[in-house]
């Protein structure tokens, strides 16, 4: 229910989603956190929902899925043993020369599985997606658009795979954008690229719900890649016969598939309704009903979601977009400072050292201690002088950067404020608003970070004292023109008086938001990197080439590359969205406590 506070701005009524980010950071698969799916007049699904969902669909219609579902993964593995074969005659040429018939009978054979694993696969996607169709009836519709399907699928996988040979991670992103493509596929009866399409509008439109929920898809895969491997081997060595290994196998591998094709369609289905709601006939047809008055929602149901805060902020974040960026690449100055000083103190350093060599005293480095220092009675005076100029100057420099990066990060922290309250706005306009009160801001920032770090040698009080304090520039900036330091910090005290343990789960969900995001890709590259190697071993089989790319996951640069695009993302984007969500969390409070 949506209903207005005293500002005008939309509150709404529902339970807090827990902290999504230590379960998908800790690696807990069954409790990402609950979340709102849906947008206003849609039902909510959170992420216990959906696996309970899962668990009873797939409990529910086990008979109906498993034959498609085993079926589909036997015929697969089966494509093996024709590789296995091929790849004997291509590599070890002169022990098993190449027989045309046996060659034809391997492509005869490939082809054959790969129709029978497809039209199972299609079949398999219909009957998850329509409840009420039997087995044949499944079979049924696959066959009628069985060649949709398979352009459909060489489509995603081609996509895929050229993503992942260019840097693995981009066929991971591709992999999500067009994880629900199969599904729009099937249930909305769409063509080749309006399913490529809207399972990437559907993605984009919630994507970070849709990346924290399919993280158990990525823990899945790797668990079942994992049985496959420590008791799929020893298995083999058992039966010692390929075959029977197969078909044994491919009934342990069918369910964990299952549960991640069942999971990924409930959040199709979810995403779909929260797209396209559908009013019921009583709302079309009773009058609109009058706003509810803010006051007599109770405290505690006046948050929204983490995600949803997100949602919102990132509309005005793309408003704001220059403004912000412009200023977030401002506080790198003094980095930049520092790093200039040290190349320049580098090539002094070297030239010094060339000068010094050219003297032709080096050598007494090699006399004792008390001996050695007896170079410097025959250096010239210059030299002395600058030995002696130069740590008093480092020093000083040092003392400056100091007091210049203070000062910039003040002023900065103030001018964001300033930026995010006022589209209208200009950066130097921001600056010199901030400028006008740095001085208060000054004791207001130092009181707040004594009392934080203080606090945080006892663990807990540092904790409780960094949410109450951690909207204090916004009060300071937006709120207390006049006052002192103390009673901004106590204005941003009762902001979350009464929701302390809510806001404190929200704003350590946005710390480390980047580093759960990077740990959930990381996860999909390593469950896919299976999938990577299967092709590259078909490609290999027939070609003799490999994939490009496909060892750079074992290259030092690969982690280095990808270590300096996640600094880059993180310090260049996402630091200003995190001052845009905060701005907003700020407003959200505000009007919680007006409504209070």
């Amino acid at each position: 229910t949506e209903v207005s506070g005293p500002s005008g701005s939309p509150l709404r009524r529902g339970i807090f989603a827990p902290n999504e980010l230590g379960t998908a950071f800790l690696g807990g698969i069954l409790a990402i956190g609950k979340g709102i799916w849906a947008k206003q007049g849609c039902r909510r699904s959170n992420t216990g929902g959906i696996l309970i969902r899962t668990f009873k669909t797939f409990a529910k219609r086990f008979w109906a899925l498993y034959p498609l579902m085993y079926l589909s993964i036997c015929f697969f593995m089966l494509i093996g043993t024709f590789v296995s074969i091929a790849g004997l005659q291509t590599l070890f040429h002169e022990e098993y020369p190449t027989n045309p018939s046996i060659t034809i009978a391997i492509a005869f054979g490939i082809a054959a599985c790969l129709f029978v694993v497809l039209y199972t696969q299609a079949a398999y996607i219909f009957a998850v997606s329509y409840e009420e169709l039997s087995l044949g009836d499944a079979l049924t519709r696959a066959w009628h658009r069985f060649g949709s399907y398979v352009a459909l699928i060489v489509l995603m996988v081609g996509c895929i795979g050229a993503g992942l040979g260019m840097f693995l991670i981009p066929g991971v992103i591709a992999g999500i954008l067009f994880s629900l493509a199969p599904f729009v596929f099937a249930r909305e009866n769409a063509g080749l690229i309006s399913a490529l399409s809207k399972s990437t509008r559907y993605v984009a439109g919630s994507w970070l719900k849709v990346v924290l929920r399919l993280a158990p898809v990525a823990i899945v895969m790797l668990f079942a890649w994992y049985f496959y491997t420590y008791l799929g081997v020893p298995l083999l060595m058992q039966v010692s016969n390929p075959f029977i290994f197969i078909f044994i196998i491919s009934g342990f591998m069918s369910i964990p598939v299952m549960l991640i094709t069942i999971l990924v369609s409930i959040i199709y289905e979810d995403l779909r309704t929260a797209a396209i709601p559908v009013p019921s006939p009583e709302a079309i047809s009773k009058p609109p009903e009058k706003k509810v008055v803010a006051e007599t929602i109770p405290t505690s149901e006046g948050l929204l979601p983490v995600t949803d805060l997100i949602g919102r902020s990132w509309g005005l974040y793309k408003k704001r977009f220059v403004t912000l960026t412009i200023l977030n690449l401002i506080s790198y100055l003094p980095h930049a400072i520092y790093i200039g000083f040290l190349i320049a103190a580098y090539f002094a350093l070297k030239e010094f050292s060339a000068t010094l060599s050219s003297t032709g005293l080096t050598g007494l480095f090699n006399l004792p201690f008390g001996l050695g220092l007896s170079f410097l009675l025959l250096l010239p005076k210059w030299m002395l002088a600058l030995l002696i100029v130069a740590p008093i100057v480092l020093l000083i420099l040092h003392v400056i950067f100091q007091i210049f990066g203070l000062v910039l990060y003040l002023s900065l922290e103030l001018a964001y404020v300033y930026a995010l309250a006022d589209e209208k706005i200009s950066v130097w306009g921001a600056i010199k608003k901030s400028r006008a009160r740095l001085k208060e801001f000054f004791w207001v920032e130092l009181y707040r970070k004594f009392i934080v770090s203080t606090g945080a040698l006892l663990l807990v009080p540092g904790a409780v004292f960094w949410v109450w304090y951690e909207f204090t520039p916004f009060v300071f900036a937006l709120q207390r023109e006049e006052g002192t330091a103390l009673s901004s910090l106590w204005e941003s005290k009762e902001l979350v008086r009464g929701l302390l343990g809510k806001v404190f789960k929200q704003l350590v969900f946005l710390k480390f938001l980047p580093v759960v995001i990077v740990v959930i890709l990381v996860w999909f590259a390593f469950a896919g990197i299976p999938f990577y190697w299967i092709f590259g071993t078909l490609l290999f089989a027939f070609t003799g080439h490999h994939p490009p790319g496909m060892f750079i996951i074992y290259s030092s640069h690969f982690w280095v590359m990808l270590y300096l695009c996640s600094f880059i993302l993180v310090g260049g984007f996402y630091v200003p969205f995190q001052k845009m969500v905060m701005y907003l969390f700020y407003l959200e409070l505000k009007d919680v406590k007006a409504a209070r």
